[in-house]
């Protein structure tokens, strides 16, 4: 019975000790550590993205300034808040979630300010 199990397993292009299995796993963790290597060259890309232009719509509409200092006759401004202390905000990179296709200025705040987790 044994080895009639190991020959259909043959036929089916696998092998009977697992070796199939084995390779796929080692072929995913070599793929799955390149792509977090991959990771590390985003900041990079992020620097080849344009400054946010405060008249963008996408600026006007979360009332995005470059010198959070401008905002302060907006209500949901309050003292201390800019785009450096954001959780949103990556100062490598000069990256923030809500303006994906854009940098930032580090000094500046919009109304999507949420405090960073650190």
């Amino acid at each position: 019975m044994q080895e009639s199990t190991k020959k259909r397993t043959r036929e089916a292009g696998g092998s009977p000790n697992g070796e199939g299995r084995r390779r796929f796993l080692r072929h995913g963790l070599c793929a799955s550590g390149l792509l977090l290597l991959g990771w590390r060259g985003l900041p990079t890309l992020a620097q080849d993205k344009p400054m946010l232009d405060p008249d963008a719509y996408q600026a006007k509409a979360l009332d995005y300034v470059e010198e959070a200092s401008n905002a302060a006759d907006n209500p949901a401004y309050q003292a201390g808040r800019r785009c450096a202390n954001c959780d949103f905000f990556t100062a490598s990179s000069q990256a923030c979630g809500l303006f994906p296709d854009y940098r930032v200025a580090s000094d500046g705040w919009c109304s999507g300010w949420t405090a960073s987790a650190s």
